[in-house]
């Protein structure tokens, strides 16, 4: 026994010398990675990127499986698998379940455009937004865009504010949107992601708002008849893992980690900036929906209507007015 100690000791010291890790100290697992969208969609190109860092550094000793489409379940319970640990980790927008705080980046109107999100992602106010998801048992790898959201319906051309009145639209779960619609004179009508076509098809709801990489990713624009380009709110889906999970790795497991995290963020980014524009030419191509650009005029109808919900925000504590201040002046 005592031999068997020395041995164990000198072998240590052996790998340690020469830079490595001995293996019997290196810990294999599996990360299951889900989310709700196709192979199609960014989601999953940003996780083809994941898991070849992850694997390739790791010699296969950490395996990643990518678990697209809704597989596992809806965004809302791959969220709550995460906080279980039944599930590694996941890309989705769902701020009830990961941080009531984040809705301080979706109010309607926030953002000029993509470029104007990742600088203030990168600032000081980004850091903050990164931490808030703790607080749900969650770590945040990488924040990554899901694009602005238009409006489509299948009953009349949206112009003006007034003319969404009355409208059954679906829209996710999210607080900030339901208020925002309802701040437009819509209903609002939350539905799962995956239901959300045959909603559409069979008359359940009179239309939805989505990016443009959502709404010809799952064929919306087949039973949509009209498509208003407002940019009325951004979204964004944080790159979320367990927290326990999390501080369950080695140092040099979590830098590995949130190396490739930030890398599938980066993917999907990018992605997210080419195919946006593609796909809406693609859904105007169809000659199936017909796609409504406002006017500068128009477009500014729009943006008083949603002062109830800043002011909401503002009363809940989850936004302010220096906030929305530092944001505008991110140039």
């Amino acid at each position: 026994m005592k031999t068997l100690k020395i041995l164990s000791f000198f072998s240590v010291v052996f790998f340690t010398c020469l830079g490595l890790q001995p293996v019997f100290a290196q810990k294999s697992m599996t990360i299951k990675l889900g989310y709700g969208h196709s192979v199609e969609h960014p989601y999953h190109q940003g996780g083809l990127v994941f898991k070849d860092i992850v694997e390739k550094e790791t010699n296969g000793r950490i395996r990643v499986e990518l678990y697209p489409g809704s597989q596992l379940g809806t965004e809302s319970e791959m969220t709550e698998q995460v906080k279980l640990g039944t599930l590694t980790g996941t890309i989705t927008g769902r701020f009830e379940e990961m941080s009531i705080k984040l809705y301080g980046s979706g109010l309607p109107f926030m953002f000029r455009d993509l470029d104007h999100v990742e600088k203030m992602m990168r600032s000081p106010l980004g850091a903050q937004f990164f931490s808030y998801v703790e607080e749900k048992d969650l770590k945040m790898l990488a924040w990554t865009h899901s694009g602005f959201r238009q409006i489509t319906n299948g009953v009349r051309v949206i112009r003006k504010p007034e003319d969404l009145k009355g409208l059954k639209l679906r829209t996710p779960p999210l607080d900030n949107i339901l208020r925002t619609m309802q701040a437009f004179g819509a209903s609002a009508v939350p539905l799962p992601f995956t239901e959300v076509y045959t909603a559409l098809k069979t008359g359940v709801v009179d239309g939805q708002e989505n990016p443009y990489i959502n709404i010809w990713d799952s064929k919306f624009y087949e039973v949509q008849k009209y498509l208003t380009a407002i940019n009325y709110i951004y979204i964004g889906s944080p790159f979320c893992v367990g927290l326990k999970w999390w501080k369950s790795l080695s140092a040099e497991d979590q830098k590995l980690i949130a190396k490739a995290g930030l890398a599938c963020g980066d993917r999907v980014n990018s992605l997210t900036k080419e195919i946006d524009l593609r796909c809406k030419e693609s859904i105007a191509k169809t000659g199936r929906t017909q796609i409504t650009e406002l006017t500068a005029k128009e477009w500014a109808a729009f943006v008083p209507r949603v002062k109830p919900v800043y002011d909401y925000y503002s009363q809940k504590g989850i936004v302010t007015e220096e906030f929305i201040k530092k944001v505008n002046a991110i140039k």
